[in-house]
């Protein structure tokens, strides 16, 4: 939560439905298998890294433009 916002990470988390996440952002209840439940919570904040890295990478090209004119 600390890295992706409260919104985001409580958005992600309660996309694998074998958990229930109140709006604090605590697991209340895991139903099945919870190493399953985890790995695929954690699959939910993997698939984010991409989107995460192409903003950081849009930004600093934006701050230096002369990089992607150099390896453009």
């Amino acid at each position: 939560m600390v890295m992706l916002g409260p919104g985001v990470a409580i958005s992600k988390a309660r996309q694998v439905g074998a958990l229930t996440v109140t709006e604090a952002g605590d697991v209340t209840a895991i139903s099945g298998d919870a190493q399953a439940a985890l790995k695929e919570l954690a699959n939910q904040y993997m698939s984010l890294s991409g989107d995460i890295a192409q903003t950081t990478l849009t930004s600093l090209l934006e701050k230096y433009p002369e990089i992607k004119a150099q390896n453009g």
